[in-house]
């Protein structure tokens, strides 16, 4: 016992592998496992009382990022599973919601990657964007990528149901033409930048509601400046029909 104690001291201390998080947790290590010593880098962990999930890159002589790697423990069947992928950037998170494995990557502060994973660690969907809101139903709410260095920056909400594989807008709607972020005002020189407080369910089952901060912007040849005060809505979306439902409350200066 005290030997035990001794050994996770020093590991801990010392930089992380597979194996010093396994004795942290007082796992048992994957049968196949050849890497339990080699130090990893950039990882983020999800341990809860069914599953432990660990998404990581090997640290490499030349400081980058190579092949994620993801394993995954059914701590009730003790069944280990493995997986690799093309690297998405640092793991900032990882998420199990209803049979699906969330696994967020880091691109820029207004990009990354998501990869949708099934519980043998199969890639069912890679989302350009990050998670907003897990409903109960299954769906996800996410937010779309958007490019940096642009005069402005118009957020889209959008909504991916795991067991159709579909990706549906959510705010705005299809009708708006947003290429990544950039969305004009048409005949204008003006552009929209918009951004998305926390995505919360609602009152009424099968609802989300958030805040919206619109912003135009004239766009000049240095890039964009304010065209006019800033607006902010109320915005609570109807999930349950066929196309998301959405309505705005009485804007706010």
């Amino acid at each position: 016992m005290h030997l035990h104690v001794l050994l996770l001291s020093v590991m801990l201390q010392t930089a992380p592998t597979l194996g010093s998080e396994l004795l942290e947790r007082n796992l048992p290590a994957p049968p196949d496992a050849a890497d339990l010593d080699q130090t990893i880098t950039s990882y983020a962990v999800l341990d809860d009382q069914q599953w432990f999930v660990i998404g990581y890159y090997h640290t490499a002589q030349d400081a980058l990022l190579h092949e994620l790697q993801v394993r995954s423990l059914d701590k009730r069947a003790g069944v280990w599973r493995r997986a690799t992928f093309d690297a998405i950037g640092s793991v900032l998170s990882l998420t199990r919601h209803n049979r699906f494995i969330y696994l967020r990557g880091h691109g820029s502060p207004s990009s990354g990657r998501l990869l949708v994973l099934i519980d043998d660690l199969g890639l069912r969907h890679t989302l350009d964007g990050w998670p907003e809101q897990f409903m109960e139903d299954g769906r996800v709410v996410f937010q779309r990528n958007m490019r940096p260095f642009q005069p402005s920056h118009a957020g889209v909400l959008a909504l991916y149901d795991p067991v159709a594989d579909r990706e549906s807008p959510l705010f705005p709607d299809r009708s708006v033409d947003n290429d990544r972020g950039f969305e004009r005002v048409q005949g204008s020189d003006l552009a929209i930048d918009r951004s998305f407080g926390p995505v919360e369910k609602g009152d009424v089952a099968g609802s989300v509601q958030f805040d919206v901060v619109t912003q135009k912007i004239r766009l000049t040849r240095t890039g964009g400046e304010p065209a006019g005060p800033e607006t902010r809505h109320r915005v609570t979306c109807d999930l349950t029909r066929g196309s998301p439902d959405c309505r705005r409350a009485r804007s706010q200066r």
